[in-house]
């Protein structure tokens, strides 16, 4: 019988506040640097909450440049490679629901290579692999960001418990 993780249960969550762009980036990267290939990372926030500027982090720790990550809203998804694991980025702001995600190539979008990273995965939640980490964000003030890292199952749990460790060793 596996665990199931959930968001009720606070023992698996991680929250953290940042306090400026840099910040948030500082924490992509250092969960970027976490990642491995097949991994997922679902976003959800409000518009300018943060998600991208936590991508460009991700990407940094992954090793790949991150001025050239940008939001894909218009081409939905971008494809990055150079670092030591190569991300998808995929943007489900203009997205519908589940229906209009599938013809975006789900095998392809989750591929074991690479890392996934979904803004807006709220939207396509339905398309979703049974382990991934979700991270909520939430304006607590102009410049201040609260952080949530929700595990969905045990190697996302996993994950997230790597993150927390980290958190709290790196406090911002």
């Amino acid at each position: 019988m596996s665990t199931k993780y959930e968001s009720r249960n606070t023992k698996y969550v991680f929250e953290t506040v940042t306090k400026s762009i840099e910040e948030t980036q500082q924490f992509g990267e250092r969960l970027g640097a976490l990642l491995q290939a097949g991994d997922v990372v679902a976003l959800i926030g409000e518009l300018g909450s943060g998600k991208t500027t936590c991508i460009q982090g991700i990407a940094k720790g992954l090793g790949i440049n991150p001025g050239v990550v940008k939001s894909p809203t218009f081409v939905l998804l971008r494809d990055y490679s150079g670092g030591r694991v190569g991300m998808i980025h995929v943007d489900g702001y203009r997205l519908e629901g589940e229906g209009q995600a599938v013809w975006l190539d789900v095998e392809w979008m989750f591929s074991t290579r690479k890392v996934t990273v979904i803004e807006w995965a709220d939207r396509v939640a339905g398309c979703l692999p049974e382990d991934y980490v979700e991270l909520r964000f939430t304006h607590k003030t102009t410049n201040q960001r609260v952080i949530t890292a929700i595990p969905h199952g045990p190697c996302a749990a996993e994950l997230v418990a790597r993150l927390r460790t980290e958190g709290t060793q790196n406090k911002f």
